[in-house]
């Protein structure tokens, strides 16, 4: 079974690289040249008129330990993503309610495990269920607008949609950076599952989200509906503000949040971010958990011609309750961006550090059987605008793992995204 879908995989590089050299290159410029493309093309902007979008993208991913960690091997894994948008208004049946459906497919395999299991180095492999071929709905969102600024929303949430919706650069995985501590600060593991089911109000400034107010299952239900166990280990709030800021003329913003959750727990309970070893051990648990968040964001240079080019930095700061969470703190900071080179506008480019406070309540249970360090690393990525729907992007990872037995990982990757 695993070498059928490995195949899948290099099937799908081989293509996103035969879009990207073979074809003319009229074609790898505009990826909808052909009238067939033209026609559906115009099919889809009827359809958004009408207030049904769909997206679909596949990234192909091949990453590999090169040196270090747990095991030195190649892996090739792909992930289908499909976005279903639809906007009520449009449709002439609901005034102010948008619909959002996203539904992942997860084949092949990652090196989240041969690298460092505390700082999976391919968070976008974690979804749906990490190690298994597998599709789901891991996001159904309703949101109702009740003025220009406040919306109530509920449903089905992605955590990781949540973070992108926030700060785009974070980029789900599929693009910017790869390791789960740079696209989210990994001390909300206890508190903020892959997927959960929720409900709350979100308030706007213009089309950012300025703050929130979120009660949601403490359960990771990204495979299942999520209403069989619905509430019966307690429920997360969360809470949070966005300041906006304007620095000479650059925007940025400052958010400050906290989620508390009333749940049972210990530090040894997975929370589908990480690869927890000791599995076996039986500790008490403790009830309730918190986190406190701070996110900085700020733009550093912005093209006044073409404010998609710019240079951004983005740090995620979080603290844990450690009795009940695998991570006491964690921070991370990178440095990204759009467009930096004027021949290449559509090109990325991101580098970053992250340090995660390993809980003392987790190295104390695991010392007779691990020695636990607390983790730390960098990346550096370029993604590279091949066509408007093909990029392709080389990772470079530098991880000092959980375990003190392993030396520090390095890792690389490819990964092309094709985008329809």
């Amino acid at each position: 079974m695993r070498s059928r879908y490995s195949q899948l995989s290099y099937v799908l590089l081989g293509l996103c690289s035969f879009l990207a050299v073979a074809i003319s290159p009229a074609v790898t410029q505009d990826c909808h040249a052909s009238d067939f493309k033209s026609r559906m093309a115009a099919m889809a902007k009827k359809m958004e008129e009408s207030g049904v979008v769909y997206v679909i993208a596949a990234t192909d991913f091949y990453q590999g330990v090169t040196s270090g960690g747990v095991d030195e091997n190649f892996e090739n894994g792909v992930k289908i993503d499909q976005f279903l948008m639809l906007d009520t208004t449009k449709m002439g049946l609901w005034e102010g309610m948008n619909v959002i459906i996203h539904a992942e497919s997860r084949l092949g395999d990652d090196v989240n495990l041969q690298a460092v299991g505390f700082s999976p180095v391919n968070v976008a492999m974690l979804y749906p269920k990490s190690n298994e071929h597998d599709t789901a709905i891991t996001g159904f969102q309703f949101s109702q607008a009740l003025s220009e600024e406040v919306q109530f929303t509920f449903g089905k949430f992605n955590a990781l949609d949540m973070f992108y919706l926030l700060y785009p650069q974070t980029g789900r995985g599929v693009s910017g950076f790869m390791n789960a501590s740079m696209v989210i600060p990994l001390s909300v593991a206890r508190v903020a599952p892959l997927s959960f089911m929720g409900a709350g109000f979100m308030t706007l400034q213009g089309k950012q989200i300025q703050g929130g107010l979120l009660a949601y299952d403490t359960n990771n239900i990204p495979t299942t509906s999520g209403f069989d166990d619905m509430f019966d280990n307690g429920a997360n709030i969360m809470g949070f503000w966005r300041f906006f800021t304007d620095f000479g003329g650059l925007p940025g913003s400052h958010l400050f949040g906290g989620v508390a959750s009333t749940g049972q727990f210990t530090s040894l309970d997975p929370t589908g971010w990480e690869f927890i070893p000791g599995q076996g051990i039986v500790v008490p648990q403790e009830t309730g958990a918190y986190t406190l968040l701070y996110i900085a964001e700020q733009t550093l240079w912005l093209d006044d011609y073409n404010m998609d080019r710019k240079v951004t930095l983005l740090s995620q700061n979080g603290f844990s309750d450690e009795s009940t969470s695998p991570y006491s703190w964690s921070t991370n900071v990178a440095v990204q961006s759009t467009g930096l080179f004027e021949s290449r506008p559509q090109d990325a480019i991101g580098i970053g550090a992250f340090y995660t406070g390993v809980s003392d309540d987790l190295k104390n249970l695991l010392f007779p059987f691990l020695d636990v360090q607390d983790v730390y690393g960098a990346e550096l990525y370029y993604n590279m605008e091949i066509a408007k729907c093909f990029h392709l992007t080389s990772d470079l990872q530098f991880v000092e793992p959980g375990n003190a037995a392993n030396d520090t990982a390095i890792v690389v990757g490819l990964r092309a995204t094709l985008a329809l």
